[in-house]
């Protein structure tokens, strides 16, 4: 198997107890079944505790209201904070010191690590492993040097950790092309956002019309028109031109509210995203009731849009002359990387890139909403914005879905539409 993954993740270490945050509180820890099956014989006051501590996700058909489709039949009960009950004051875990990391479930090892296994024909098995952003230490690595960010490509003699019985030969020869197309694809989708070259909206834009391309080869493969090409020919002489400054500025405040009515409807994973919502509510709109999904021409105030343009405006200078808009180059290829490949599973390569480009745009609102209440942004500021953001949206399969389903529907969401606010 060939693995797969950014330079800086094979200097992350979990950081424990030093650490600001905690993976172990926030959200449903689930339990792997030879995990379940470890804890029901540990014996003695432990065993007792895991037991008690320990929940079966009740049994639910697909068509109940209330059905939400679990990956495991187990997890832990929680407290009433949402802290995993074995996590102690310290953020060390009970499990870990009594029993050892080899007693861990499979989620409390691979996390922050997120991993996608494919295949790639003759080349074999492919795991691609990237550590999120929302683990405070995985974002000072991510955001901690001004290089282009660079992958490495490595031979394991791991196994894939995925069943291939249910594929017949058709569908596997699929994958392969498919992701032997990916591959190739998202390579040049990374060039072009790190073509330093260009302004940092040039090269978004470049991505834009390239993920285009890419899904218009993916749409006539999957309809039986044409074979997948090794890579997409894409012209970047091909700009299409945002509209006149003149028009500017009530788009892009129209465009911010847009967006605000989307991520403000998201289920909230912890205060933190909340605040920034609020945060943001409160700078730029004028109120913080959590009413900002209602019709965003009903919020068009030219006071608080004037402080959105002048916020944005004087963040782009601040990191300008710090020399610091190579962070945004680094979250447009961190998602990149983390999101591309993802497309294996459902074809929607397009709506994957968009996200992208959505993830650097609320990224860049939050950042404006703390510069302006600070006059200042600090790279610890990045990185917590980063992890707030990283935390909610790539950590809850209903904010994905939902996302995904406000980037199929909402026209503000259209590629020329997000090229025009570029």
């Amino acid at each position: 198997m060939k693995e797969v993954f950014p330079k800086y993740y094979e200097s992350f270490s979990c950081i424990a107890d030093a650490c600001e945050d905690t993976c172990c509180a926030g959200w449903e820890i689930d339990i792997d079944d030879a995990s379940y099956d470890a804890y029901m014989r540990v014996g003695g006051d432990l065993g007792a505790r895991l037991r008690a501590c320990i929940k079966t996700y009740g049994e639910m058909r697909e068509d109940d209201e209330e059905y939400e489709e679990v990956y495991e039949q187990h997890g832990f009960v929680l407290t009433e904070d949402m802290r995993c009950p074995f996590l102690d004051e310290h953020n060390l875990c009970d499990l870990y010191k009594e029993l050892g990391e080899n007693a861990l479930c499979e989620v409390c090892k691979n996390t922050p690590r997120n991993f996608l296994e494919y295949r790639l024909g003759d080349e074999g098995m492919v795991r691609e492993i990237s550590i999120s952003a929302s683990c405070p230490e995985a974002a000072r690595l991510i955001y901690g040097s001004d290089e282009p960010m660079r992958f490495t490509e490595k031979e394991t003699a791991d196994d894939a950790s995925f069943e291939t019985d249910d594929l017949d030969d058709e569908e596997i020869e699929e994958e392969e092309e498919l992701g032997f197309f990916l591959k190739n694809v998202r390579g040049e989708a990374i060039r072009l956002l790190q073509d330093r070259g260009k302004t940092l909206h040039q090269r978004i834009r470049l991505f834009l019309m390239h993920a285009e391309a890419v899904q218009e080869a993916i749409n006539s493969w999957e309809a039986g028109e044409e074979d997948l090409p090794e890579t997409v020919v894409f012209n970047e002489s091909e700009f299409r031109d945002p509209q006149d400054d003149n028009d500017r500025e009530v788009d892009l405040y129209r465009h911010f509210l847009i967006r605000m009515g989307t991520y403000s409807g998201l289920a909230s994973i912890g205060s933190a995203w909340a605040e920034r919502m609020e945060l943001l509510a409160e700078s730029f709109i004028g109120k913080s009731d959590g009413d900002e999904s209602d019709d965003a021409e009903n919020h068009v105030n030219s006071d608080y849009r004037s402080a959105y343009a002048k916020a944005t405006e004087n963040l782009n200078k601040y990191l300008t002359t710090n020399n610091r808009l190579y962070e945004y180059e680094h979250l447009l290829v961190y998602y990149a990387f983390l999101l591309l490949n993802r497309s294996i599973d459902d074809y929607d390569y397009l709506g994957k890139a968009k996200l992208v480009v959505l993830s650097y745009l609320m990224n860049r609102d939050m950042d404006a909403g703390v510069f302006l209440k600070k006059e200042i942004f600090e790279k610890t500021d990045r990185e917590e914005n980063a992890r707030i953001y990283a935390r909610e949206v790539e950590h809850a399969e209903e904010n994905l879905a939902d996302l995904f389903e406000e980037i199929l529907f909402e026209r503000a969401y259209d590629t020329d539409a997000l090229i025009a606010i570029l």
